[in-house]
């Protein structure tokens, strides 16, 4: 099921509309990392001199390399809360192309998109926030540090795709219940979403294959209870 669903995600990507949907939620992306970065540069500009230059230089290091692990970590977080405000671009072109005669999901909001995508990534902010200690230490261990990644950020990404696609069709109880039945399955295709985006480059098209993936795993878990 899950091998199936993607090759089909793949193989839409030519299509006009994921490639929009790409360049938006790429700049988007790209901007909150500007503006984080911007915020770091001036946190450090305020912390006062040590009077210590080897000391300054270890805190400037310290902070680049939080920064760009941060960065790494979070990128799968940042891209899927800016994919969700284009998710009902996607799923409707996957539905114009494959399944035609099922009934359409219907649009959601722009502002309860908007909510729904700010809310998922102060989530995802505050649990690698609260996991920033485990990491530091995992950081001599970066075998554990990716595992714990993909396990924490594959649970929160797949819930969070799974959702913004299952809300289009079902009540959100009743999607919730699906959900949680078969939350395997979910965490399964959140882990491997993860897993992609990890891998340079492919990772600019994995938020794009990954709606388009979540919208066909919808369709099977749904047709299978």
């Amino acid at each position: 099921m899950i091998g199936r669903s993607l090759s089909l995600a793949i193989g839409q990507l030519p299509d006009p509309t994921f490639r929009r949907v790409l360049v938006k939620s790429l700049l988007i992306s790209m901007m909150v990392f500007g503006l984080l970065a911007v915020g770091l540069w001036f946190g450090l500009l305020l912390l006062p001199d040590t009077q210590q230059t080897w000391l300054d230089w270890l805190i400037g290091f310290l902070s680049g390399l939080g920064f760009f692990v941060g960065m790494m970590l979070l990128f799968p977080a940042v891209m899927t809360a800016a994919l969700g405000l284009f998710i009902d671009d996607i799923a409707d072109a996957v539905e114009q192309k494959h399944y035609p005669q099922d009934a359409r999901g219907q649009p959601v909001a722009f502002w309860p998109a908007l909510w729904g995508s700010l809310r998922f990534l102060g989530i995802v902010l505050a649990v690698n926030i609260v996991l920033l200690p485990v990491y530091g230490i995992l950081l001599f261990f970066p075998p554990l540090l990716y595992v714990l990644s993909l396990a924490v950020n594959g649970y929160l990404v797949g819930r969070e795709y799974f959702e913004a696609v299952a809300w289009r069709y079902l009540p959100r109880p009743e999607a919730d219940r699906l959900r949680q039945r078969r939350r395997g399955d979910v965490w399964l295709c959140g882990a491997l979403i993860v897993l992609l985006l990890t891998i340079p480059v492919v990772n600019f098209l994995v938020p794009i294959v990954a709606t388009a993936f979540m919208v066909h795993v919808y369709k099977r878990l749904r047709a299978t209870g």
